[in-house]
């Protein structure tokens, strides 16, 4: 390759990381908002109703949580092909934010009803009305019951129809950028990552605290806000989006090749099936392991005591310190893992899996029925970002590597629902802690993690065979 060559294709790489760094701004306050949402929602739904929850139980709340979980990582399947077929991945992202801005806000009717039904019924006592309830629930005859569950729903509605246009087309564009090398690729969606982690430390912390502080309503507003920044910034950034939305000639070219036209379906299969198994494992974070933190842990450090929630901001924290140095020498073609295959990186993400819940597994039987202390959760939360790092950017800039150009937003939206379906099945994972405690369910997943991690690595060689 002549200097000349080597010059432009430098050039277009740093246009490419440019216009990455302000996507990522986009991402870091929708994920904000995302988070925020996700990290509440099952404390909201299983919190008494006089502290402004539901009062489901833990299995109802794990259950509709699974079910969020596959809804807003399956949904933008559906999404991805729409934004391929008719609208365009950037027309699709802001149509996603509105949804989105809309359902967070709409987040706020179960804690308004109570309030406004004052106003239309001079009758009604909110005090006894909340007094007088367990839980709420939908199939209740009573209207403002009805009001504040079906507001819930709503909302959840809302935001998961945003996400399934949003999410997919955000790396969609990403995936079209001219970053030459697969290593620079991989680099790009590692820092990607590292933002989306930003956003969700930022939710984790602040929206922790709002709740414990004032409330689960002012919490989902703050929620809404967080989409207001992510819209505002996509307006400033309009021309570099309009620029990302053309796919560049090097892409279309990989894309009418033989090989992108014909190829692609078995490594996308393989690479979809170890992110759904990953994805069973990774959303246990934000559902047992967030019910775990606020009824087994005992969250305080040095005699402060803090939000239980907190515990799970050492994801964000980690990943915030690991990714940046770690991206920078993926770049160059060095440092931990960069010469390892998508599967090697797997299967070194299920052991670092294995070990994190046999811990907690261990942990858990030691403590009897004491509380277990915050720092060994944390380091578990710290073990699973490991995993995490390792696998997820990895895998999604493989989807859009392997993907042909013109169903890039599809090959991102498969990738999100394989991991809603293993979102999915998280939920019903950590629905069986309630019956079978939650130290068994841990030792469960060490396990499993354990055998698909020697599984992964024992079939590396066959992997590499199809570029994985």
């Amino acid at each position: 390759m002549s200097n000349e060559a080597v010059a432009a294709l430098s050039a277009n790489e740093q246009s490419a990381f440019a216009t990455l760094y302000r996507l990522s701004a986009i991402e870091v306050w929708e994920r904000l908002s995302y988070y925020l949402l996700m990290t509440l929602v099952v404390l909201f739904l299983t919190a008494p109703v006089q502290e402004g929850g539901l009062g489901w139980s833990t299995a109802s709340a794990l259950g509709l949580y699974g079910g969020l979980v596959a809804a807003m990582q399956a949904l933008p399947v559906l999404g991805g092909a729409v934004a391929d077929q008719w609208l365009g991945p950037v027309r699709a992202l802001r149509f996603g934010a509105i949804l989105m801005l809309v359902g967070h806000f709409t987040m706020i009717g179960p804690h308004a009803v109570p309030l406004l039904w004052d106003a239309v019924d001079p009758q009604f006592d909110r005090d006894g009305f909340l007094a007088a309830r367990t839980e709420l629930l939908f199939a209740s005859d009573n209207v403002p019951e009805r009001l504040i569950v079906g507001s819930l729903y709503a909302g959840l509605t809302l935001v998961a129809l945003g996400n399934a246009l949003f999410k997919p087309n955000i790396s969609a564009i990403i995936g079209r950028l001219s970053f030459g090398r697969p290593a620079s690729r991989d680099a790009a969606f590692s820092l990607f990552h590292m933002f989306v982690n930003l956003g969700a430390l930022i939710a984790i912390v602040l929206g922790g605290w709002v709740a414990a502080r004032f409330g689960f309503g002012p919490a989902f507003t703050l929620a809404g806000f967080g989409m207001l920044a992510a819209l505002a910034l996509m307006w400033v950034f309009k021309g570099e989006l309009s620029h990302a939305d053309r796919p560049n000639v090097l892409k279309q070219k990989a894309a009418s090749s033989p090989a992108a036209g014909s190829g692609w379906t078995r490594p996308a299969a393989l690479t979809l099936g170890i992110v759904t198994l990953f994805g069973m494992v990774l959303f246990q974070m934000l559902g047992t392991l967030n019910l775990y933190a606020a009824g087994r842990v005992e969250a305080s450090l040095f005699g402060f005591e803090f939000p239980p929630v907190w515990i799970l901001s050492m994801n964000p924290v980690v990943m915030l310190l690991i990714m940046p140095p770690l991206a920078r020498r993926w770049r160059e073609g060095r440092g931990p893992g960069a010469n390892l295959s998508l599967v090697g990186k797997a299967g070194a993400s299920f052991a670092c899996l294995a070990l994190a819940f046999a811990g907690l597994s261990a942990a858990e039987a030691l403590a009897g029925t004491a509380l277990v202390p915050a720092a060994l959760l944390g380091g578990a939360i710290a073990m699973i970002t490991v995993a995490e790092l390792l696998i997820g950017p990895s895998a999604l800039s493989a989807i859009t590597r392997i993907v042909p150009a013109q169903h890039g937003a599809l090959g991102a939206g498969l990738f999100y629902g394989a991991l809603g379906l293993g979102g999915f099945l998280s939920g019903q994972i950590g629905a069986s802690a309630e019956i079978l405690g939650f130290g068994t369910v841990f030792t469960l997943i060490a396990c499993s993690c354990a055998a698909i991690g020697a599984c992964l690595l024992a079939t590396r060689r066959s992997a590499a065979q199809v570029g994985l």
